[in-house]
């Protein structure tokens, strides 16, 4: 048995199934199991000192935390008839109690991420009540500047003040969604304070491990070195049905790749965590780069009851991700795409879960066509888009992706960049006159 799990209080029964989850945890399933042998379970935890920290119902799906010398998390999914537990040898939580405090208007923005050489990325930015952040996800390393933009962007909603990132979530560990981050921690600390950040990453020697692109795994270990390198920032590791609170959002884990074992995770988008916010009696639904055997998790266990929102980050930035009927059952009225305008136009033909979630929206935004702030609660009609500051370089991304536009087409880009506000480009110098021979 794992050694996480010394002094931990087991099933009698063997278990189905054993996953290594990374960091010193483990995760032991239960197949054909009841909710009676879930609540044996955590009579067996109380009965052997381990406290209570925290208990979740979605549905039918049962989930609580324990704590003594290891956390121990367990959760039953009836429509599965699985009960999973997890040892962890993290000791950190999030808050587990709402603040009240208001001193803003709860807002979120879609953050433009630079597109100059990368067609990917994506950043939100929730404002609690209290006027703290909590940020998801960062740019890919190619959007250059992103480390000091977000800094700016930041200090600008604080009127100069240093900015208070509460906590910083990540979806998964692919370089378009944590790399700017890791330049943030490593170079601009002083200017904003980062409390907590808030993760579930794969162990790099996982068993798909081979089948994932070798940036991610050097990424996903330069992330583990900057954050050993700061102890400071609390590192909270997530597990699903745990319930956490940033001021006045309420922030619910509605999958992690743990649920997903044991089948494959060769595709590293299926590594993704699901996260709900609830703030101001709205619900955002952000599934980063859930794909399809997190599809199966999610529609598997939750209906509309869970995943009725009212604004939707749309998966894998619109490329193949999450299935039609996820989006049908989240019904969101406001849609953000993650992406580029040309690669949402590409793909809009192709994916039925794009056209299904617009279908069913009010409203929808494409990143690359500037920062939109959406007050909270949200309204139709009351998204406000900034101006539009980074330009769509397809020249510069053909250089290193090889995708091919035509000039009339970037022209037109340009045109349609200008139209929405963005800032005109510098021209490039003229070439001095050929010389002839007299």
């Amino acid at each position: 048995m794992h050694p996480v799990f010394a002094g931990v209080p087991l099933p009698s029964a063997a278990p189905s199934g054993c996953y290594d989850a990374g960091r010193g945890s483990c995760l032991l399933r239960w197949d054909d199991a009841a909710f009676a042998d879930f609540t044996a379970a955590c009579a067996a935890l109380e009965q052997a000192g381990f406290a209570l920290q925290g208990e979740t119902v979605l549905e039918e799906n049962h989930h609580r935390t324990y704590a003594a010398d290891v956390t121990v998390h367990l959760y039953y999914c009836a429509s599965e008839g699985v009960l999973r537990l997890i040892g962890d040898p993290s000791a950190a939580f999030g808050p587990a109690a709402t603040d009240p405090t208001r001193v803003c208007e709860p807002a979120l923005w879609q953050f433009e991420v630079d597109h100059a050489l990368i067609d990917c990325g994506m950043c939100y930015i929730l404002r609690a009540g209290n006027g703290h952040f909590f940020v998801i996800d960062s740019p890919h390393g190619y959007s250059i500047r992103d480390d000091e933009r977000i800094c700016d962007f930041l200090c600008a909603q604080t009127g100069g003040e240093t900015p208070v990132v509460e906590g910083w979530f990540f979806s998964h560990g692919h370089d378009d969604h944590i790399t700017q981050f890791l330049n943030i921690v490593e170079y601009r600390l002083p200017q904003i304070e980062i409390r907590a950040v808030y993760y579930n990453f794969p162990p790099a020697d996982h068993r798909d491990s081979a089948a994932w692109c070798p940036s991610s795994s050097r990424v996903a270990a330069r992330f583990e070195r900057v954050l050993d390198a700061h102890p400071e920032i609390r590192r909270v590791r997530l597990h699903t049905g745990q319930r956490f609170y940033i001021g006045d959002i309420c922030l619910t884990v509605l999958c992690t790749h743990e649920d997903v074992f044991p089948a494959s995770l060769e595709n590293y988008n299926d590594t993704s965590t699901a996260l709900l916010a609830e703030v101001a009696g709205s619900r955002i639904l952000f599934p980063g780069d859930c794909a399809a055997e997190s599809d199966r998790v999610l529609c598997g266990r939750y209906t509309e009851t869970t995943l009725l929102c009212d604004v939707l980050q749309v998966s894998h930035h619109g490329h193949a991700g999450l299935s039609p009927e996820f989006y049908r059952r989240a019904a969101a009225p406001c849609c953000l795409f993650p992406v580029t305008r040309i690669k949402f136009d590409e793909e809009l033909p192709r994916q039925a879960a794009n056209r299904t979630a617009i279908a069913l929206s009010k409203e929808y935004y494409i990143a690359s066509d500037g920062t939109v702030r959406i007050p909270l609660p949200y309204a139709c009609g009351r998204v406000e888009r900034l101006p539009d500051e980074t330009f769509e370089n397809f020249s510069g991304i053909y250089q290193l992706w090889t995708y091919t536009y035509s000039q009339l087409y970037k022209d037109l880009l340009y045109l349609t960049y200008l139209s929405r506000g963005g800032r005109a480009l510098p021209q490039p110098p003229a070439l001095p006159a050929p010389q002839t021979e007299a």
